[in-house]
């Protein structure tokens, strides 16, 4: 009898949030192509962070300046050859793409975060609670975004913790939007009535019933928000905004191509770049959209 009663139990239990976007990402040949691109530049990243630091990276040889790559005559060992420093491009796009996903993956979980007890609180208890953080959430994203930055960067130190912070500012205001209105939504829902007529405490109502479905909007959020920070913050660095020209990132890279003498005679200074951020935007994209799908049966592949 016990053998029926879990053989009926697996039949009705429902997938996972998790294993439903393994599903969509394995259906889609997009997805999961740009999944395992992902994890193979995660993976070099952190394998060859003992060996490629930032100090290897950015130390200077004037003996082996633009060097083109190995393979395409220059000197040996250097697969995508020197900069005008006769840094390694190599390991300054390992660096890169390093620091990089740092600040768009710390950027979009401290916004999801800060978005999402903002937005639960506003959403869940209404009224005036609503109205005042609602308020103060308009007025702050009327401040124009890239000169609010730009004029900080002119201020603050000019590190990567502090570029995250500035970020984060904005980023979270959107996600609270979000996860406000979505609540809105739930607290109309007989479970949650239930609860409340039970005399179940709002904190434990919240997080019991409110949260988990909350995940299918979270989950999708999170990683579409890493390719747009990464995007924006490529763009800050390359126009001198972003992290200090010391510190490698893609954007200082794609400077170089603002050299006309690179731009037409050493595309090794600045293409690698370019091709780095594509491929990661596209990639993040892809697996962004197949686990956006997970939350709508009708646009699912599986």
């Amino acid at each position: 009898m016990n053998n029926e009663q879990n053989e009926v139990y697996e039949i009705v239990k429902v997938p996972s949030m998790l294993r439903l976007s393994l599903r969509e990402i394995k259906a889609d040949k997009f997805a999961l192509v740009s999944a395992i691109i992902i994890f193979l530049i995660l993976a070099t990243v952190i394998i060859a962070a003992p060996i490629v630091t930032t100090e290897s990276a950015t130390r200077v040889n004037m003996q082996n300046v633009n060097s083109p790559p190995s393979w395409q005559g220059g000197t040996e060992g250097y697969l995508l050859g020197t900069d005008q420093g006769g840094r390694n491009i190599f390991f300054l796009l390992i660096v890169s793409a390093r620091n990089s996903l740092i600040i768009g993956f710390g950027v979009a979980i401290i916004a999801i975060i800060i978005g999402f007890v903002i937005g639960i609180i506003s959403g869940y208890f209404g009224g005036w609670i609503d109205m005042v953080i609602m308020r103060l959430v308009d007025t702050w994203m009327m401040i124009p975004t890239l000169v609010f930055i730009i004029a900080m960067t002119t201020v603050l130190p000019r590190t990567i913790w502090n570029l995250i912070f500035l970020l984060v500012a904005f980023a979270w205001l959107g996600r609270a939007r979000l996860i406000r209105n979505v609540t809105l939504q739930q607290i109309n829902m007989d479970y949650v009535a239930a609860s409340k007529t039970l005399g179940t405490r709002n904190p434990i109502i919240m997080l019991r019933e409110i949260v988990p479905n909350l995940v299918p909007v979270l989950a999708p959020d999170i990683v579409l928000a890493m390719s747009t920070t990464i995007g924006v913050e490529t763009g800050l660095s390359m126009l001198g905004f972003g992290l200090p020209i010391e510190t490698p990132s893609i954007g200082t890279l794609i400077n170089n191509a603002m050299v006309m003498i690179n731009l037409q005679h050493r595309w090794w200074n600045w293409f690698p770049a370019i091709a780095l951020l594509f491929i990661i935007s596209l990639s993040i994209n892809f697996v962004g959209q197949a686990i956006q799908r997970v939350a709508d049966p009708r646009q699912r592949m599986v």
